[in-house]
């Protein structure tokens, strides 16, 4: 069996008090469910920035997980394994409409606080806020893009940012933020599929070195509206599937809730 051949299905995390799209069909409100995939995938996170010098071993709790602000408020898109294990993961931040720049996580990159870069950005993002207000668009930031290690190099990892990118079109017209990683290609694969760089009066901002993670990245805006045409079909494919992934909710279970067993073989 190979390490592709081990990953089953799609798994969605939603965070508490979030409006779940009605058109999924496998919804459980199992708060201790949502609390151990959530934990799961924290200690895939850590143990792959660890094991890359992203982060010290100090930066873990005492169960290896990695915890970071928003988890419990962002959307998960977990790959889960045949044995239930989280070999892959993406959030998805979701804002209010009339979130403010200083709101954003990509206002604490370093580019975004640099003297010569920061008015560039905060230039070119408000002026999408502001285009985002007046045309009802939701503002969104995908992060915390991991693969298992031994997934590398293999279409599992393009899997995770597409169906990532899918979900985010089923939450609505949406733009989006993102700080990508220029190794292992993560910047590139995020620019085939309709990531743009960030600019603003014809200035490009440029890749920049991020102290918190010690490696080079790209600050990357896309539309859920304009994304490369090549992938529409494999897109369409990818949110038909993942109405019918289960979806775990940290809300309180209702009279109707439904409970999952994770995973089984199709």
């Amino acid at each position: 069996m190979t390490a592709i051949d081990d990953c089953l299905q799609f798994a969605i995390l939603a965070p508490q008090g979030a409006r779940i799209p009605r058109s999924s069909i496998n919804v459980s409100r199992d708060r201790n469910q949502y609390a151990g995939l959530l934990c799961d995938m924290q200690r895939l996170r850590g143990r792959v920035a660890l094991h890359e010098n992203a982060i010290t071993a100090s930066m873990l709790d005492s169960t290896g997980r990695h915890l970071m602000p928003g988890d419990e408020k962002g959307w998960h898109l977990l790959r889960l394994r045949r044995d239930g294990k989280v070999a892959g993961c993406a959030r998805i931040l979701v804002h209010p409409r009339d979130v403010k720049f200083p709101r954003l996580r990509i206002a604490s990159s370093s580019v975004a606080r640099c003297a010569v870069w920061a008015p560039h950005v905060r230039d070119s993002v408000e002026s999408d806020l502001k285009h985002a207000r007046l045309n009802g668009l939701t503002v969104i930031e995908p992060g915390g893009w991991v693969v298992d290690e031994d997934l590398r190099g293999t279409r599992e990892a393009v899997s995770i940012a597409l169906n990532a990118f899918a979900w985010a079109q089923i939450l609505g017209d949406c733009i989006g933020y993102l700080t990508a990683t220029v190794k292992h290609g993560s910047s590139t694969i995020l620019h085939r599929l309709g990531g743009r760089h960030l600019q603003t009066g014809g200035t490009i901002i440029p890749k920049f070195f991020e102290p918190a993670w010690g490696c080079d990245m790209e600050l990357l805006r896309f539309d859920t509206n304009s994304l490369n045409p090549r992938f529409e079909a494999t897109l369409a494919s990818a949110r038909r599937r993942l109405l019918t992934s289960p979806v775990f909710s940290a809300d309180a279970p209702s009279r109707r809730n439904t409970q999952f067993s994770l995973p089984a073989c199709a």
